[in-house]
């Protein structure tokens, strides 16, 4: 299977890494603090998280009790996981809905140190709720096809 392509959420690490580094140094070593570090650095961390989701998820690699696949059958720790499929489908569901309605409430509010639009910042949590629910449905399709082959 061929590796996710990760290098928008390495990039965004980077960013990150480079960022509280200068902030770590602008703090303590200089003490002229900046405002706006720890604002995009949570922006990064959101942004971070919901990529290398969709990554995890397009391979299938989530962190998982490899216990339950030596204890049970191949059968039915393929129909476990694709239940704990259809249960995470169901919260992906509730975040597109909760995400879409968010970015509505939030349409005219902007960051206090950057003034970037917040909307800028949160709309990553519906829009890669979508294609995480996509590869969801697939591992789950996958899953129950092994199941009852």
């Amino acid at each position: 299977m061929k590796e996710p392509d990760l290098t928008a959420a390495k990039t965004i690490l980077l960013g990150f890494v480079i960022i509280c580094s200068l902030q770590v140094f602008l703090r303590f070593i200089l003490p002229v603090p900046l405002s706006w570090t720890e604002e995009l650095v949570s922006a990064f961390v959101i942004w971070m998280t919901f990529l290398g989701i969709i990554a995890v998820e397009r391979k299938g690699t989530h962190i998982r009790v490899e216990l339950v696949d030596e204890v049970l059958p191949p059968k039915a720790v393929a129909i476990l996981y694709g239940l704990f499929d259809v249960a995470i489908l169901v919260c992906l569901l509730a975040i597109i809905w909760g995400g879409w309605e968010t970015l509505h409430e939030t349409a005219y509010q902007r960051t206090p140190a950057l003034g970037i639009p917040l909307n800028a910042l949160i709309a990553v949590v519906p829009l890669a709720s979508i294609p995480i629910a996509f590869f969801v449905v697939r591992n789950a399709l996958r899953r129950f096809s092994q199941a009852w082959s």
